[in-house]
């Protein structure tokens, strides 16, 4: 079963884990965050309403796929593959299970039932199954932000994650979540679909603001987006939103902020489009221009 919980309970347990993890500080009943969501105020926003219409918009920018239905068949699969099977570990999320591969932002995998996604040239793509050709660069793997972990956590307290004992081995342990929260978190991303409006100037500081708390602040995501002419980014799936409804990937390496994202030639675009995520666009969160 998915998470079933309505979005006041949810946002009840939500605010209650960051508040006791100090990620959110209460101040004469306004609220903060410990990675400040704005340097400074501009306009008519402070931190407190960033940090509340924020909180408004989590339940909402989560759109769930199904996982293995067992563990077993979740092994099957791993076992099943032509990667080692000791770079996976397996997600049990709302009673299922996801095989999850985190190398580095060069090597990612989540794969759950009957959909998978995985990062590929600087891409986040979809398909059934990853490809089996997928190459694995040796570069070192950065801690992640935490904050999905938390908002997944949120829906399912008992999340847990497993590992292998030995490389061919169909013996498993369970992981403490500190140990292989990156694998929890790029499940998380791999759920989150939300679209963030870089048409305007307010837009483009409002939700900076926002996407300062998933993403080192040199990344300048809706900034990007202005240069590329979108209407809206969404960051998680690396996909901008063009004029006449349009729906393009773009490339982002995530662990280095010294590499400009970049959209891709029509040529790559035709190449990659049976790749790309598309589901439905929705703007009611984040479309306040004012």
């Amino acid at each position: 079963m998915l998470p079933k919980i309505s979005q006041v309970d949810y946002e009840i347990r939500l605010v209650t884990h960051l508040l006791s993890i100090r990620f959110l500080r209460p101040f004469n009943g306004k609220l903060a965050t410990s990675r400040a969501i704005s340097d400074d105020t501009y306009g008519f926003e402070t931190e407190d309403s960033l940090c509340r219409e924020w909180l408004l918009s989590i339940y909402n920018s989560y759109s769930f796929y199904e996982g293995f239905e067992t563990l077993e068949s979740c092994l099957s699969y791993i076992h099943s593959t032509n990667y080692d099977n000791d770079i996976y570990r397996i997600v049990k999320f709302s009673d299922q299970y996801y095989a999850v591969v985190y190398e580095n932002s060069q090597h990612q995998q989540v794969i759950g039932k009957e959909v998978s996604y995985f990062t590929r040239n600087n891409l986040f793509l979809s398909a059934k199954r990853p490809p089996s050709n997928l190459m694995i660069k040796d570069r070192h793997k950065l801690p992640p932000i935490p904050l999905i972990y938390y908002e997944l956590n949120a829906f399912d307290p008992a999340l847990t994650i497993y590992k292998l004992v030995k490389k061919n081995s169909i013996d498993y342990m369970e992981l403490p979540v500190e140990e292989a929260i990156e694998y929890a978190v790029l499940l998380g991303v791999s759920f989150k679909d939300i679209w963030y409006k870089c048409d305007s100037p307010h837009a483009i500081a409002h939700n900076r603001a926002i996407l300062n708390l998933y993403f080192a602040k040199g990344h300048n995501l809706t900034l990007f987006g202005k240069y590329s002419k979108a209407i809206a980014i969404n960051p998680f799936q690396r996909l901008v939103y063009l004029q006449k409804g349009r729906i393009e990937p773009f490339q982002m390496d995530v662990e280095d902020i010294r590499a400009q994202q970049r959209l891709l030639p029509y040529r790559e675009v035709r190449r990659f489009h049976e790749n790309i995520r598309t589901r439905p666009v929705n703007f009611s969160i984040n479309d306040s221009d004012s």
